[in-house]
């Protein structure tokens, strides 16, 4: 009994410093789609739902449910529809739940997007867990939403945000307080230091200078992330491109593949005199500019499907700072909605 007494308040102290270390460790974003609906969740705890019209359907609509993390949270909800075929002339829609009007909602005619009411959102929340249509009209047209996917998303988002079970669940809501649902992270920044613009030099992928390169990158690579390398098969403007980064480093730009509707290279961090690599940044971007690398890769042709990549340099290495992806396909070039799983503030210098 002496040694419980004595054991008992070091295991409560030492829960106590765990609950605390683990309540404020960095939020991992994620993504997941299922039919006509996908969710991104990103590292500051904030979800965006966005569900489209079914496969079937001409008239290409999304709507997007974005909601912060914490208690007191409440849920956002926008919708866009493609007016290539009515034009600017659209300015609202009429908002039909199974049949009943739920009102209008004000359309930007540049961007072909409104903000729902908090009462339009609630019965939109509502309806997404069920079987009636839901329908924006406008004149003669129509835009259907999709219903299939919707439930298996909006769980994803009460789960990210550890509301299921609580009063502030949009599914499996209970009287349970949400005082322990997840806490929402400041966005972090990234610095941009250390950092020299200059010129950069190109080497043909035959020349001495690239088969060098090559062949040290090759020790830290393999055919699967770098195929080009391996057999060859380089166009005749591939180019190796060295940037410098400050007086110690440099950015190597190597062409790693080439797909349908996209290319992508790899970057390597290296020292100015090419002979140790520093860092194996990404094999799937397309651009450097300013300390920053660009990665934009499209799912199709169109470009309706996308994925977006970022790093920025803070002095010593390239860090991720962004990061989205849209699988959809469902008609707004570009996509519809921005929802990253990742961001960051970059900023240039301290």
């Amino acid at each position: 009994m002496k040694n419980s007494n004595v054991i008992w308040p070091s295991i409560i102290s030492l829960a106590a410093v765990l609950y605390s270390v683990l309540g404020h460790a960095q939020i991992q974003g994620t993504y997941f789609s299922h039919k006509d609906w996908e969710i991104a969740c990103d590292n500051t705890g904030t979800c965006r739902v966005a569900g489209y019209q079914a496969d079937e359907e001409n008239q290409a609509i999304s709507v997007l449910l974005q909601r912060a993390a914490g208690p007191q949270a409440q849920v956002n909800a926008r919708v866009k529809i493609n007016n290539k075929h009515v034009g600017t002339e659209l300015t609202q829609l009429q908002l039909l739940i199974a049949g009943q009007n739920q009102g209008s909602i004000q359309i930007d005619a540049k961007t072909a997007e409104g903000q729902l009411s908090a009462i339009q959102t609630q019965k939109l929340v509502q309806a997404l867990q069920g079987t009636q249509p839901i329908i924006w009209t406008w004149k003669n047209q129509e835009w259907k939403l999709s219903v299939q996917g919707a439930t298996a998303a909006l769980l994803r988002m009460d789960d990210f945000q550890k509301r299921i079970g609580t009063n502030s669940a949009l599914l499996r809501k209970t009287t349970v307080s949400s005082a322990q649902v997840l806490k929402p992270q400041s966005i972090p920044k990234v610095n941009i230091r250390n950092y020299v613009i200059g010129m950069q030099s190109r080497y043909t992928v035959q020349s001495q200078a690239a088969q060098q390169l090559f062949e040290k990158i090759k020790k830290q690579t393999n055919a699967e992330l770098c195929p080009q390398l391996y057999d060859g098969n380089f166009l005749t403007d591939d180019r190796l491109i060295i940037f410098p980064l400050n007086s110690q480093n440099v950015l190597a730009e190597v062409p790693c593949w080439r797909g349908a509707y996209n290319v992508g290279h790899s970057y390597w961090v290296m020292d100015r005199g090419l002979k140790q690599i520093k860092q194996s940044v990404t094999f799937i971007d397309n651009s450097f500019s300013e300390g920053q690398i660009f990665s934009n890769q499209r799912g199709r042709g169109i470009g309706d499907c996308l994925s977006v990549e970022e790093w920025a340099w803070n002095g010593q290495r390239f860090i991720k700072t962004y990061k989205a992806q849209t699988t959809m396909c469902k008609g707004f070039s570009g996509g519809a909605w921005d929802i990253p799983s990742l961001i960051s503030r970059v900023q240039i210098g301290s």
